[in-house]
């Protein structure tokens, strides 16, 4: 895992090595192992390294194969595979290196060649005899990949922090994300940053630059409803399908010259990938786990983790985060500086302690369970829009059966399932859309001006079936931000962090298969649990799915003073919040209202704006 620099004048001038220089020295924690340039005509690279497969010198970057050059941030897992397919067509290797594969794969294929790798990569090749530079990312956009346009620069890198380095650039709030950030929490849902004028190259597209006429071109690559075709498979054959896939995802994301461990949360997605690699014997004696725990036993899943800890026989490291510390220490600040960003809630301060860990324990790379929930509908929304997918075919006998089950599942009765069900499909759902046409009413803390850019700025998704859902999820409004925060979380302690539930091979067939395959007799994910007979029972059947959480309104409760004096400040240095924001913070207090999410945003878009010295727009 690596950190990418590159700077393109427009003015035809040289990129001094100073400028370079101090584009790579933001993300040294990207890669602390090495430090590479590349100086072409009016452009350079830059490259930090993270040493991860054949640890020489071999493995230096950018590198350079006949007339390209690459600067790389990834791992291509099937780059073995790839390698005996082009040494069919000649080519030969002199590195152990899946960086000198991709080479070669453009070289034989072209932009075609992105469609044959599987893994996690965003990376910049240099094409000598076209004059141009092709920007990829990979299918989920799992590795980030960020550009500007400003004056003379072109600029492009693995953080957004990296532009900061030039005096043109000027960091200015982009209101519609900032508002949707306050209003939904939506974070990573399109190309926009919070940072007017910066963006990102979406999952499963490339960006062409022609160095002559200086223009780009953005195309996509990979078309996710395109390749997830609907499976006729029956579910013995899913079940068996899914089990080998998911095999050959973690045997493929065990490739590694440093040690490897695994987050391990309790949950089935996280056990799964624990119990596989001990089933399948692919660890070798020091493979270790980190689990997340919390005295409250709300948040805690230690009895589900030391279950796989015990049948596997791993070693087991503990980290009980101290929300406290979050003000306390500086580690807020210090996160939303690798963020680039605020972030939503105290999960991601548990993640972040994980990976701190896991670093203190010499894990290097780190598998973990990010991504199965939203195909393989884990999320109480997927079995929402099942029921009303089965109401719309007026399949009503099956939608009946599986709120019957469900009750069974929650040990409630019918009538209460019932009665759940209709106000979440459906009476919620409309209560929503109300407050949307009321100008502004959903969010009476707002500004009257900003109100109005909330307004403007709604996005709606396609959610009308498990399919819909599933694809929506991955590519605009859950895994996104999810691997932003994962990605910033681990390579801030230099750490590769691989997700083998999102090989694409296995979301494409899972996707395909039939939404009562992944939402039956009570469970969700049911396919995932039959093909797992590894899986401990207590685990594999689970019937609460607590997720990655942390407690966040204990903790607000707790800290009420500062938070309070944090959203006074907010109120009297920008003119975003209304007084209301204050007045329904002491209702909340004083337990005469719940709990609303702006709190905890609201502070962290403060200490945004104040960490980027962010001018508001």
């Amino acid at each position: 895992m690596c950190g990418i620099s590159i700077a393109i004048n427009t003015r035809k001038q040289s990129v001094s090595p100073e400028q370079i220089k101090a584009m790579n020295d933001k993300v040294s924690h990207r890669g602390p192992d090495d430090e590479g340039f590349f100086h072409g005509d009016g452009f350079a690279f830059g490259h930090r390294r993270l040493s991860i497969l054949d640890l020489s010198s071999a493995g230096h970057q950018p590198m350079q194969r006949g007339k390209l050059w690459i600067t790389y941030n990834g791992e291509v897992y099937n780059y073995i595979e790839l390698r005996d397919e082009l040494k069919s067509f000649g080519h030969t290797f002199k590195t152990g290196t899946d960086t000198e594969v991709i080479l070669a794969a453009y070289a034989q294929w072209g932009t075609d060649a992105f469609a044959r790798l599987n893994g996690m990569w965003a990376f910049a090749i240099y094409d000598a005899e076209k004059a141009e530079i092709v920007f990829c990312r990979d299918h989920f956009g799992i590795k980030p990949l960020y550009f500007t346009a400003m004056d003379q620069w072109f600029l492009a890198g693995s953080e957004v922090k990296q532009f900061t380095v030039f005096d043109d650039f000027r960091p200015k709030l982009n209101n519609a994300v900032a508002v949707n950030f306050l209003v939904h929490g939506w974070l990573n849902h399109s190309d926009q940053t919070f940072f007017e004028g910066v963006n990102e190259l979406r999952p499963g597209h490339f960006l062409k630059y022609d160095l002559k006429k200086d223009t780009f071109s953005i195309r996509q690559w990979y078309d996710l409803g395109r390749e997830a075709q609907p499976v006729a498979d029956s579910f013995d054959v899913a079940v068996k399908k899914v089990r080998e896939l998911f095999i050959d995802s973690v045997r493929l994301r065990m490739r590694s010259d440093v040690k490897v461990g695994a987050c391990l949360s309790g949950g089935i997605d996280s056990s799964a990938i624990v119990s596989l690699i001990h089933k399948e014997k692919l660890a070798n004696a020091d493979f270790a786990t980190v689990t997340s725990c919390y005295e409250d036993p709300q948040y805690d899943e230690q009895k589900y983790s030391d279950l796989v800890s015990a049948q596997t026989g791993f070693l087991a490291a503990k980290v009980f985060p101290n929300l406290n510390e979050l003000l306390d220490s500086g580690d807020f600040d210090r996160m939303i500086y690798h963020q680039d960003q605020p972030f939503s809630g105290a999960t991601n301060y548990s993640e972040f302690k994980v990976f701190e860990t896991a670093r203190k324990n010499a894990m290097i790379v780190m598998q973990d369970g990010q991504g199965s929930d939203e195909y393989l509908c884990g999320y109480g929304e997927f079995y929402i829009t099942h029921i009303r997918e089965l109401v719309r075919s007026l399949k009503l006998g099956r939608a009946l059966s599986l709120i019957r089950a469900k009750a069974a599942h929650k040990n409630t009765s019918f009538t209460a399932e019932l009665k759940s069900v209709m106000r979440n499909a459906y009476v919620y759902r409309l209560q929503r859309r109300v407050k949307q046409l009321g100008a502004g009413s959903a969010y009476p803390w707002l500004a009257d001006r900003w109100k109005a850019i909330a307004n403007e700025s709604i996005t709606s998704y396609d959610e009308r079936d498990v399919r819909s859902l599933s694809i929506t999820e991955i590519m605009k409004s859950s895994i996104p931000y999810q691997l932003h925060s994962e990605d910033r979380n681990s390579m801030l302690f230099s750490i590769e962090s691989r997700l083998p539930f999102l090989d694409h091979r296995l979301v494409e067939y899972v996707i395909g298969l039939p939404s009562a395959y992944k939402i039956s007799r009570g469970y969700t994910k049911y396919v995932l649990r039959e093909a797992l007979p590894e899986l401990p029972e207590p685990i594999k059947h689970r019937k609460d799915k607590m997720g990655f959480v942390a407690p966040d309104r204990a903790w607000i409760r707790q800290n009420k003073d500062r938070v309070r004096a944090e959203l006074q400040q907010l109120i009297e240095s920008t003119d975003i919040f209304s007084d209301q924001l204050l007045q329904r913070f002491d209702r909340f207090i004083e337990g005469k209202l719940g709990y609303e999410p702006i709190y905890f945003r609201a502070m962290a878009f403060n200490r945004f704006c104040k960490v980027f010295n962010v001018s508001l727009n």
